[in-house]
């Protein structure tokens, strides 16, 4: 068994099994648009569980209830205006506060190994937890058990992306930084890395040489690499975290392997307080520029 969601071969529903409805869509649904910007994962393949909301006034979007709960906890501000994505339409959304979740059923879910489906009504998540087996509960409910549940989960979900390739360790004297030909390997509190849409991985000793390698990546690389999932360290657990969900300290008086760093953390309560030791200004990926960093 995976964290993340299983491949099933049906196109909807296996004739044999009404319970095995196809999830995440394999091939993806090309005419639905989105991604996780908690763990990258893209809404063409994980529609069924996919939610829309608004945090401190910006809109975001998540692949699962487990990612909604880890960036609620992470950004330490709760969610507004959430929207989820119906299990048996997931082209229709509706607000999470009026749907009836079925947990705990055989059928697949996302992030979890306790499915947290959602319904329009009642009566059709009771007669599906009757045919699938699970617990029909209401979305506070349901968002709580994943909120106590994310951190165990975690852990499972790391060891799965290091199994599936979806973050490679980097090895050393073998793999080198594109931008100052050390080897990240040997910097295991800042090394960070990409993985283009290509299926090439590009491994970097810290935040400082990743940025330096977004700002000119024609200059390291011979062809036009498109990133598509970016990890970095957590400062403080030394855990892998999805690079553009996390939250950076640039202009500490913290040293990395380069020097000046753009330190991560998955937490921004953990963020401030490396900000109030060490100094520093609090970014999100998207405000981190290579020249912020060298300040």
């Amino acid at each position: 068994m995976s964290i993340g969601g299983f491949y099933l071969l049906s196109t909807e529903v296996l004739a044999s099994d009404p319970c095995a409805i196809q999830h995440p869509f394999n091939p993806p649904k090309k005419d639905l648009a989105g991604t996780c910007h908690n763990c990258g994962m893209m809404r063409p393949m994980w529609a069924r569980t996919f939610y829309h909301y608004e945090l401190a006034g910006e809109k975001k979007e998540v692949c699962s209830l487990h990612c909604l709960a880890e960036t609620t906890l992470n950004s330490g501000k709760e969610p507004e205006n959430v929207q989820v994505a119906l299990y048996s339409d997931p082209y229709t959304m509706v607000p999470a506060e009026s749907a009836f979740y079925v947990v705990g059923s055989k059928a697949r879910g996302t992030m979890t190994m306790q499915s947290k489906l959602a319904f329009a009504s009642e009566k059709e998540a009771m007669d599906f937890a009757a045919q699938c087996g699970g617990t029909v509960v209401g979305f506070k409910k349901a968002f709580a058990m994943a909120t106590a549940s994310f951190q165990k989960e975690n852990q499972k979900i790391a060891q799965n992306r290091l199994h599936k390739g979806k973050i490679v360790e980097p090895v050393d004297n073998k793999d080198i930084c594109p931008v100052c030909n050390m080897y990240p390997a040997r910097f295991p509190k800042n090394k960070c890395q990409i993985q283009t849409k290509g299926g090439q991985v590009v491994h970097f000793c810290s935040t400082q040489c990743m940025f330096e390698y977004f700002k000119n990546p024609g200059k390291y690389e011979p062809e036009n690499m498109q990133p598509q999932l970016i990890w970095v360290v957590d400062y403080n657990s030394g855990s892998w975290i999805y690079g553009k969900n996390a939250f950076y300290v640039v202009g500490s008086t913290e040293a990395g392997c380069m020097g000046k760093e753009a330190f991560p953390f998955m937490n921004k309560a953990a963020a401030e307080k490396f900000s109030e030791e060490k100094k520093g200004l609090i970014l999100g990926f998207s405000d981190v520029t290579i020249d912020k960093i060298l300040l």
